[in-house]
């Protein structure tokens, strides 16, 4: 709560700064700056162009269907149980989304937002998901074919890769050839990308901290310009709002992936 009103108590004074230094009074004639000082990948969809895998960035959701039994992976009750292979159509528990580390890293959260991970049993390294938060045994690494990079295997902390054994048996225990990406591979999966989000978190995050503050700055630099504001300002616009994101009130160290250096301008 305390972040929205901080949103929108910057973003009322970007308004009231502007139209002060018009020396205007109400009505005013104003337009909105959206995507400026917090990124909106509908309305600049580029930003994101030089993102290595910019298809799974933070907060994607993804379906996997194991080639070798042509079933979905699945956690039962939508969490806190076992990941299976045993769905013929995929919906809700069959969805995960991606929490993003860096360009191949992730954690996959399931519906009830347990995390998938990989533990020790009698007949292998069982896949589930019962974690409300993600260390090393929920991380894995999405490998994808180079001919088809929806064709994926999910290789876990351990070093070997996930498996759909049989409808009720995924583990993290497949430690064959790499280089097999036949349909009977039981480690090989056919990934569906069915949502994604592009923001400043998933830009930010997607760059990562070496180069994340260059492309914000460049960003922040030209999108818009003194020159905007004059010819706003000659065709009868007396006002801009300018939303901002809840993370300037920490400037000038946002918590990450965000970048500082924003309220400079």
């Amino acid at each position: 709560m305390k972040q929205l009103v901080a949103f929108g108590f910057w973003s009322w004074l970007f308004c009231v700064a502007i139209t002060k230094s018009f020396g205007q009074n109400p009505p005013y004639k104003a337009v909105n700056l959206g995507g400026w000082l917090v990124v909106e990948g509908w309305m600049k969809p580029s930003l994101f162009d030089a993102i290595p895998n910019k298809d799974l960035l933070d907060g994607t959701q993804v379906q996997l269907k194991s080639t070798s039994l042509n079933m979905y992976l699945s956690v039962e009750n939508g969490g806190g149980s076992a990941l299976v292979a045993n769905r013929p159509t995929a919906s809700g528990w069959e969805t995960f989304r991606l929490w993003r580390i860096n360009e191949s890293t992730f954690n996959f959260r399931v519906h009830n937002r347990d995390f998938i991970g990989v533990g020790s049993s009698d007949q292998g390294k069982s896949a589930f998901a019962r974690a409300t938060e993600a260390g090393e045994d929920e991380t894995f690494v999405i490998v994808r074919n180079n001919g088809n990079p929806l064709r994926v295997r999910i290789r876990c902390s351990n070093g070997l890769y996930l498996q759909a054994v049989s409808g009720d048996s995924v583990r993290g225990d497949y430690g064959g050839s790499a280089d097999d990406w036949s349909d009977q591979n039981p480690s090989v999966f056919q990934m569906s990308i069915v949502g994604t989000l592009q923001g400043e978190f998933q830009l930010t995050n997607g760059y990562g901290p070496d180069k994340a503050p260059s492309v914000m700055k460049n960003h922040w630099d030209t999108y818009i310009i003194a020159d905007d504001f004059r010819f706003m300002s000659e065709n009868g616009l007396t006002a801009v709002r300018i939303p901002v994101g809840w993370w300037i009130m920490h400037h000038p160290n946002p918590p990450k992936p965000f970048v500082g250096a924003l309220c400079r301008h």
